[in-house]
């Protein structure tokens, strides 16, 4: 064989085992679209399967989930839980759950690509888990999107009417939570980051809107921060609320930098605001009160870039976005520069709702009780000694007494 032939030869081989490769992968990619299509079509036979099964155990005679509730009032409350309960003392960066009004399109993409009519309807919470997998409430719909355990990658997405829904639940394992739709198990979801606070929260909300108890009282935040901050910092906070009926009603813990973490609160009386240095010392405390402001407002923080640059979240949405607070007071002014918008906006509410109560407290007639004549009751105790109720002792002591006061 000619030094051609050989070359031949191995052209031939070089091209028939190019051949046989592009054969194997093209047998390998039908084998992966083949099964790709079979989970596909899992997932939406498991979807309509977990959709049958809610409508199964559903009761639309009660009004389904809202109870016969209006809009209105079910985004009023919603808003206010999320200010009140989820919202102090809590990391909206690392939080699983978005309430209204402070819910983001863009975390809403997998569900409106989907379903579009959604962005029509009012969007009440969204949770979404460590696995992607996401759970959106409505004023109309639940959507979910479910990862099958065959398969994490494949999700069972779909919806069903909350007319048809009487019951959200969260139920706890060990490391774990169960998402409940009435008897239903529709996925486990893992608790990752401390974020049990977020299970135990959304289970709060849940129990409100069946329950219809829409009143959120003073005493039930103060209660819900201290538990959340826990006893070392809720000590620290005590040591300046000098007033026996004086509540914490907002927390904020501000975002970390390499050498400080703020932390601002606001009372039933004050705004108090800690500068803790590295290792958690104490170095600075400024109290305002409230009737000693004399505005406070947000502006665009000027640190924003460098603020949202310390994040762990990529993906920054305006929900995260940082503003400064600004608090005027005679003779100056404090500007906090930690804090995102939802949280900033939050203690400028409370400024004008205290200073609003206190106006009206302040307004109001003072009412004076008239003391009875003193000598019209010394003339009662006579009437009392002469008919032998009071003896001679008794009646001089009275006497005495109310002559005391005169």
């Amino acid at each position: 064989m000619g030094f051609l032939d050989s070359i031949g030869n191995g052209i031939g081989k070089i091209k028939e085992d190019m051949a046989n490769k592009a054969a194997m992968n093209a047998q390998r990619k039908a084998e992966a679209a083949a099964l790709d299509a079979q989970y596909r079509a899992y997932a939406n036979s498991k979807a309509q399967e977990i959709a049958n099964n809610i409508l199964q155990y559903g009761d639309d005679s009660k009004g389904g989930f809202y109870g016969g509730i209006g809009v209105d009032k079910i985004m009023s409350f919603t808003k206010e839980f999320y200010d009140k309960i989820l919202l102090p003392a809590s990391s909206v960066q690392k939080s699983y759950i978005s309430m209204y009004p402070y819910l983001d399109n863009k975390k809403l993409k997998y569900f409106i690509s989907l379903f579009p009519n959604c962005q029509a309807e009012q969007n009440l919470f969204h949770l979404i888990d460590n696995r992607k997998q996401e759970f959106l409430v409505t004023d109309q719909n639940f959507y979910f999107k479910i990862c099958l355990d065959e398969n994490p990658n494949y999700f069972a997405t779909g919806y069903v009417p909350c007319a048809n829904i009487n019951m959200f639940y969260l139920e706890k394992c060990n490391n774990f939570y169960i998402f409940k739709c009435d008897q239903v198990d529709l996925a486990r979801i893992d608790v990752v980051d401390n974020r049990e606070e977020d299970f135990i929260t959304l289970n709060n909300y849940f129990q409100c809107i069946e329950k219809q108890d829409f009143e959120i009282t003073d005493q039930e935040v103060n209660d819900l921060i201290r538990e959340k901050i826990g006893e070392n910092i809720y000590s620290q906070i005590k040591k300046y609320m000098v007033y026996d009926d004086e509540l914490m009603l907002y927390f904020a813990w501000g975002l970390d930098s390499l050498t400080a973490k703020d932390y601002i609160v606001c009372t039933t009386k004050q705004v108090i605001i800690m500068d803790r240095e590295l290792f958690g010392a104490t170095a600075n405390v400024k109290q305002l009160y409230y009737e000693d402001i004399t505005a406070m407002n947000t502006d665009q923080n000027s640190k924003s870039s460098d603020l949202t640059g310390m994040l762990l979240d990529t993906a920054i949405t305006s929900l995260t976005n940082t503003c400064d607070l600004v608090i005027h007071f005679a003779g100056g002014m404090h500007k906090i520069n930690t804090l995102i918008k939802p949280e900033a906006e939050r203690v400028v509410a409370i400024y004008h709702q205290c200073r609003k109560e206190q106006k009206q407290a302040a307004s109001q007639p003072t009412i004076i009780q008239q003391q009875p004549d003193v000598l019209d009751q010394i003339q009662k105790l006579a009437t009392l000694k002469e008919n032998g109720i009071l003896s001679e002792e008794e009646f001089n002591q009275k006497k005495t007494e109310l002559l005391s006061k005169l």
